[in-house]
């Protein structure tokens, strides 16, 4: 079986292209994990926030937002332009943690 130098420098560049490829990945994951045990640069508080929110952010936002819902105060007019309020500051930061756990002790302090 014979193949054209045009076929093997495909197939040669095609590897080499593949294996760059893991190599990036494999060298960002092993920076995520240094940057992620650290913990001492500003980064690696951004990224545990990232890794948290991930995580943990859409079982905490349903969990508010239940809590917060304006149908919850029917005869509480002041509560439930209140619980508008919240749920649109809920609705803003659903992605962010940190900002999630401010939000929940605002909920506790204001709507019980």
């Amino acid at each position: 079986m014979q193949y054209s130098y045009k076929t093997i420098s495909l197939v040669i560049i095609g590897t080499a292209a593949m294996g760059y490829l893991i190599y990036k990945k494999v060298k960002k994951n092993i920076l995520r994990k240094k940057v992620l045990a650290d913990g001492t640069d500003d980064y690696a508080g951004t990224a545990k926030n990232i890794a948290l929110s991930i995580s943990q952010s859409k079982a905490l936002y349903k969990k508010l937002i239940s809590k917060v819902h304006p149908d919850r105060f029917p005869n509480d007019i002041e509560k439930q332009k209140r619980a508008e309020e919240i749920s649109a500051m809920l609705t803003e930061a659903k992605r962010n943690y940190n900002k999630l756990l401010e939000i929940e002790q605002l909920i506790e302090t204001e709507l019980k």
